[in-house]
């Protein structure tokens, strides 16, 4: 699970899936309502859409005058209404979801208000108005979407009722089922996502890991400096000349022999320059290593990591010199090998090793 994060995952989920959830039910769901009951009144004939009307404005204190009369004028014809003894005018427009009222229409039933004397008019459609509209509309009641469902739900049938309020839950239900969907997929992402997220900012180890590991370091030499002394190849040699001089008497061979031992000594250190002491050798080869051309630093990050800070990009000769200086040591042949680039530099961490196990 180090590749995927749950947590992060649910909260997610959680997080899209329940504020869909609440928003889908407790405010699209009675849009959706009123949107699929209107649809439903845009399907009635003109003539059964205008009594309905008229029926809904009753409640209201509207009675029609000679209702038969107006409607027999035409779908474009206003309705008589009667409200406290003063005329009003009635416009019904039948249309669907896109059908739009324009606001000279309604600039025209303002007109027909104003010449017949009447104390107001109402514009009633299943379409919408035009945004220029509510401007031009003096003296009127506008009646569209919403406010138009409020103004006729009473009136309808229960059964008309409640197949329009299964109807609008089932696309609720639809619609959130879909939000869930894509709140799953989106966590699944982000589940992915995150770990790779924590998982590339160590990716340059040297600002965090350097303290540590130079103390480290510092640790193995301050250990390694006490049994340096017997390790050195140049005390080994040192007895020899003690040694040497209680057979000062031939005076022939007693030059010839000095001069021999050194270079032997000199010869065999490169060759094999393991202690036994596991410290010291790796004391021994951050000594050495440090020598090396380009090198700024050396330390060992673990027993088994060779950690060498460079100067200038590492080439082909560089790696074979250091490998030079691990084979000395046959406990440390196969230490891994960890070459940092210099500051500022395009080469990414590199890593080897000299030998196998």
């Amino acid at each position: 699970m180090s590749s995927f994060s749950l947590w992060a995952a649910a909260a997610v989920a959680l997080t899209i899936g329940l504020a869909s959830t609440a928003y889908l039910w407790s405010y699209r769901r009675h849009r959706t309502e009123v949107s699929t009951g209107i649809a439903g009144l845009a399907k009635m004939r003109w003539r059964e859409f205008a009594r309905l009307i008229v029926e809904a404005l009753r409640e209201r204190g509207f009675e029609a005058e000679s209702v038969e009369e107006s409607l027999a004028r035409g779908t474009q014809a206003e309705l008589r209404l009667v409200r406290a003894g003063k005329p009003w005018l009635l416009s019904c427009k039948l249309g669907d979801a896109d059908y739009k009222v324009s606001a000279a229409t309604v600039a025209e039933l303002a007109d027909a208000v104003r010449f017949n004397g009447a104390a107001g008019g109402l514009l009633v459609t299943t379409g919408r108005f035009d945004t220029h509209s509510e401007r031009v509309a003096d003296g009127l009641d506008l009646y569209s979407g919403e406010t138009l469902w409020e103004l006729v739900e009473p009136l309808l049938p229960a059964s008309t009722r409640h197949e329009v309020i299964a109807a609008a839950q089932k696309r609720s239900v639809q619609t959130i089922v879909a939000a869930w969907a894509v709140a799953i997929v989106l966590a699944l992402l982000v589940g992915f996502v995150v770990p790779h997220l924590g998982s590339d900012a160590p990716v340059d180890p040297t600002p965090a890991p350097a303290p540590a590991v130079a103390e480290t370091a510092s640790t193995d030499t301050a250990t390694a400096t006490e049994p340096t002394p017997p390790a050195d190849p140049a005390p080994a040699a040192a007895p020899a000349p003690g040694a040497t001089e209680p057979a000062t008497p031939p005076a022939a061979p007693q030059p010839t022999a000095p001069q021999t031992a050194p270079p032997a000594a000199a010869t065999d250190a490169p060759a094999a320059s393991s202690s036994g002491n596991p410290a010291a050798d790796r004391a021994q080869v951050i000594r050495a290593i440090a020598t090396l051309e380009g090198v700024e630093r050396a330390l060992w990050s673990t027993p088994s990591n060779l950690l060498i800070y460079r100067l200038t990009d590492a080439s082909k000769n560089d790696v074979d010199r250091i490998c030079q200086v691990l084979d000395r040591y046959p406990e440390l042949r196969s230490s891994r090998v960890q070459l940092q680039p210099p500051p500022g530099s395009s080469a990414r961490v590199r890593f080897f090793q000299c030998r196998a196990y």
